[in-house]
C-alpha cells in the first residue's frame, strides 16, 4: 500500500525533484544547527556587531602536540557618565577570566565542553566616568584561544581597537578570527601569473599547433575536401594516454625522493605491521592504522618479498607500482565510461579521456604509496557499472549485474571508508533505472537489497571487528582517541571559511589553508599542498603553479556543463551529467561537513574525490560541447584545452633526480 503510493509519486519527476530539494534544505539546516550548538564543532559565529578575535599569529604548517594555550585580550575605552548594573556578554574558546580595571569580575565555571555557553557578566560596581581597561584571559586546548564580547550599556564590542598578547608583555592588534594568514612558505613560490609567463613560450607553441590543426580539420569538413583521411579514434587516445602516463610514472619512480608522499610512512608502517605480525592492527596502534585494510593486505606480499632483497628506500619506491597500476586502470575506466556516455561523439570521448587521464589529482596522488589510488579505482569502477543503468533505452538487468556492483562496492568499502558515500548514489541509480525500464518502485528493492547485502558480506567483517574491539565500527583519525595527540592550524572554523575563494588562483601553493574552496581548487587542479611536503617541491614548479590559471578553462567547462544540460533537454547524455552533478555535490557536501567538524588545514584535499574521476571527465566534456559548435570558437577552445593538458602532464614529469 505504502510502496504503491510512493510509486505514484516516483512517476512524477517534478514532484520527486521538489521533495529532494526540500529534504536537502532541511538536512542542511539541521546540520548547520548542529555546527552552531555542538561544543565538539569549533565554529565561531559573530553576533551583535561584535567579532570573534584572536592573536595575530603566523600560519604554521607543522602539526603541534596536544597542549593548553592561553592568550590575553585588552581594550581601553572611555565613558562620559556613571553606569550602574552594566553587563558584558562573553563567549570564549574555550574558557575565560575577565578583569575590569584590574579587578577579577568573572572566571569560567564550566568545563571546556561547555564553551558555547554565552556568559552574561554583571559588573559588581558602578562604572565611573573616564577611561577604563578590560582584560580577558582566554584559555583553550589544542586550538588557538579566541573571544567575543559585547555590551549594551558599555562601549565594549570585540573587533577593531582590541589588543592581544601571548605572554602578557608584548601586545599587538588583535585580528578577526575569520582572518587566516597565508603560510609564509607560500610566498616563497612564484605566483601563478609569473609561472604562466615563464612557460608561455611552450604553451604558445601548443596553442598555435592545435588551433590550426583544428581549424584546418573543420575547414575540410565544411568544404567536404579530404587531403588526408586519418582521424584519431578514442581507443587510440586511450592507448596514448596509458603509454604517456606509464612513462611518467616509471620516470618518477626512479627520480622522486623515497620520502616524498602524503603520510607515506604511515602507510608503510601499516604494511610492515601485517608482514611482521601476521595480523591486522587496530586504530590506536599507529598513525594510519584506522584505515580500511584491503590496500595493505594486497601490498604486504610484495613488501615481504622486496624487503628481503632491497633496502627500505628502494622498497618504498618499488611499492609505488601498486598506485601506478590503479592509476592506469582508472584511465581505462574513464575511457569505457566515455564510450557509454558519449556513444555517437568520438570528439567528446577524446576530450573525456584526456580530461580524466590528466586531471592533476589523478596524476600526483598515484606517484607514491597510499591507499587512495586503490579505493579510487574501485569507486570509479562502481560508477562505470552504474552509468549504463541511467542511460536512455535501458533494458531490465539480471540480478548477476547487481551482485557484481555489490562485490566491487564491498571491495571499495574494504579499501577506504570514503566509499560509504556511494550508498545514496547507488540508491538513486537503482531508482532511476527502475523508472527507465518502467517498473514499479517495488521492483527497485531487490537490486538495492542485493547490492547492499553483497557489499556487507565482502566488507562487513572489518567494521564488525572495529565495533566489537573498539566500540565504533567507523573509528578514524579524528575520533577523540586520536585527536588528543596533535592538532593543526587554523584549529577552528568560521562561516567565512566556506564562503570565500580567490587566493588559490594567484598564489596556489599552501593557500588552501585560507578557505575550503581554495583548498579544493588548489588540490584538484595542482598539488597545492605539495603532497604533504613542506620545504621541498619535487614537481616542475612553473608548469604546476601555472595550472592554477590554466585550470580556469576546465573549471568553466564543469559549470557550463551543469547549466547547458538543463537548457538542452534532448541531449542523449543528460542523465549521465545529472548523475555526475549529484555525485560531485554529494562528495563536496561530505567534504564541507568534515571541514567544519575537523578544523585542521590538511583534512579536505580534493584527492578524497579521486574516486569520482569519471564524473569529472563527464562534466568537463559536457561543458566543452557547446564550444565545439562554431569552427573558430572550437579551434580556440581546443587549443586552450590542449595548453592545460600539456601543462598538467609536464608539471608532474620529474626532471631532476632527488
Amino acid at each position: 500500500m505504502i510502496i504503491g503510493k510512493f510509486s505514484k509519486i516516483f512517476k512524477k519527476p517534478v514532484l520527486v525533484a521538489a521533495l529532494a530539494v526540500v529534504a536537502a534544505v532541511a538536512l542542511v539546516g539541521l546540520r548547520i544547527m548542529f555546527y552552531v550548538k555542538s561544543p565538539d564543532v569549533l565554529l565561531l559565529v559573530d553576533r551583535a556587531g561584535a567579532q570573534w578575535i584572536k592573536y595575530d599569529s603566523d600560519f604554521v604548517l607543522e602539526a603541534k602536540p596536544s597542549s593548553r594555550t592561553e592568550c590575553k585580550f585588552k581594550y581601553i575605552f572611555n565613558t562620559n557618565t556613571k553606569i550602574s548594573n552594566a553587563t558584558i556578554n562573553l563567549q570564549a574558546l574555550k574558557s575565560a577570566r575577565v578583569f575590569f580595571d584590574g579587578e577579577n569580575i568573572f572566571s569560567s565555571k564550566y568545563a571546556f565542553d561547555k564553551w558555547k555557553h554565552v556568559h552574561k557578566i554583571k559588573i559588581p560596581f558602578t562604572v565611573e566616568s573616564g577611561p577604563h581597561e578590560i582584560i580577558i584571559i582566554a584559555a583553550s586546548e589544542s586550538s588557538y584561544p579566541s573571544v567575543i564580547a559585547y555590551s549594551e550599556a558599555l562601549p565594549i564590542k570585540t573587533g577593531a581597537g582590541w589588543f592581544a598578547s601571548n605572554d602578557g608583555k608584548n601586545w599587538r592588534m588583535a585580528v578577526p578570527a575569520s582572518q587566516i594568514k597565508q603560510a609564509a612558505l607560500s610566498k616563497s613560490f612564484p605566483s601563478s601569473i609569473k609561472s604562466l609567463f615563464a612557460v608561455l613560450p611552450y604553451l604558445a607553441l601548443i596553442f598555435v599547433i592545435v588551433f590550426f590543426i583544428s581549424l584546418f580539420a573543420s575547414w575540410q569538413e565544411d568544404k567536404e575536401m579530404k587531403f588526408f583521411h586519418w582521424k584519431p579514434e578514442p581507443s587510440h587516445i586511450r592507448w596514448l594516454m596509458l603509454f604517456l602516463w606509464a612513462l611518467l610514472a616509471v620516470n618518477n619512480m626512479f627520480r622522486l625522493n623515497f620520502q616524498f608522499g602524503t603520510d607515506g610512512w604511515g602507510h608503510i608502517e601499516y604494511i610492515d605491521y601485517i608482514v611482521t605480525r601476521g595480523s591486522l592492527p587496530l586504530a590506536p596502534e599507529g598513525w594510519h592504522m584506522f584505515q580500511a585494510p584491503l590496500n595493505y593486505i594486497l601490498s604486504a606480499p610484495l613488501y615481504a618479498l622486496l624487503i628481503k632483497w632491497f633496502d627500505l628506500p628502494s622498497v618504498v619506491k618499488i611499492m609505488g607500482i601498486i598506485p601506478v597500476i590503479c592509476g592506469l586502470l582508472q584511465i581505462e575506466i574513464v575511457y569505457r565510461t566515455a564510450r557509454h556516455v558519449f556513444t555517437q561523439r568520438n570528439d567528446l570521448q577524446i576530450i573525456s579521456i584526456l580530461a580524466g587521464s590528466l586531471l592533476p589529482i589523478h596524476t600526483y596522488t598515484c606517484q607514491y604509496v597510499g591507499n587512495e589510488p586503490l579505493a579510487a579505482c574501485l569507486m570509479s569502477l562502481v560508477i562505470l557499472l552504474c552509468v549504463p543503468l541511467v542511460m536512455p533505452d535501458q533494458k531490465e538487468r539480471r540480478y548477476g549485474y547487481f551482485i557484481l556492483i555489490g562485490f566491487v562496492w564491498g571491495l571499495a568499502l574494504l579499501s577506504k571508508m570514503t566509499a560509504f558515500l556511494l550508498a545514496p548514489f547507488l540508491v538513486f541509480v537503482i531508482a532511476f533505472h527502475t523508472r527507465l525500464v518502467q517498473k514499479s518502485l517495488k521492483f527497485s528493492l531487490s537490486p538495492i537489497i542485493i547490492i547492499f547485502s553483497v557489499s556487507i558480506m565482502i566488507s562487513g567483517w572489518y567494521y564488525l571487528r572495529n565495533y566489537l574491539k573498539l566500540g565504533n565500527p567507523f573509528i578514524g583519525l579524528f575520533d577523540p582517541l586520536q585527536m588528543l595527540s596533535w592538532w593543526q592550524d587554523p584549529s577552528y572554523r568560521t562561516f567565512s571559511h566556506v564562503l570565500s575563494f580567490g587566493q588559490s588562483l594567484f598564489q596556489p601553493v599552501y593557500t588552501g589553508a585560507t578557505s575550503f574552496w581554495d583548498m579544493f581548487y588548489s588540490t584538484l587542479w595542482l598539488d597545492g599542498m605539495n603532497s604533504g611536503g613542506i620545504d621541498f617541491m619535487p614537481w616542475n614548479e612553473n608548469f604546476m603553479i601555472a595550472g592554477a590559471l590554466l585550470a580556469i578553462l576546465p573549471s568553466m567547462f564543469i559549470l557550463t556543463g551543469i547549466i547547458s544540460i538543463w537548457l538542452n533537454k534532448k541531449t542523449a547524455y543528460k542523465n549521465a551529467v545529472i548523475l555526475s552533478v549529484g555525485t560531485l555535490i554529494l562528495f563536496l557536501a561530505a567534504m564541507i561537513d568534515m571541514y567544519m567538524v575537523c578544523p585542521i588545514y590538511s583534512r579536505t584535499k580534493a584527492s578524497y574525490t579521486l574516486g569520482i574521476l569519471p564524473c569529472y571527465a563527464i562534466l568537463i566534456t559536457a561543458g566543452a560541447e557547446p564550444f565545439l559548435r562554431n569552427r573558430i570558437i572550437r579551434s580556440f577552445a581546443l587549443a586552450l584545452f590542449a595548453c592545460w593538458a600539456f601543462a598538467a602532464y609536464a608539471a608532474y614529469f620529474v626532471i631532476k633526480f632527488q
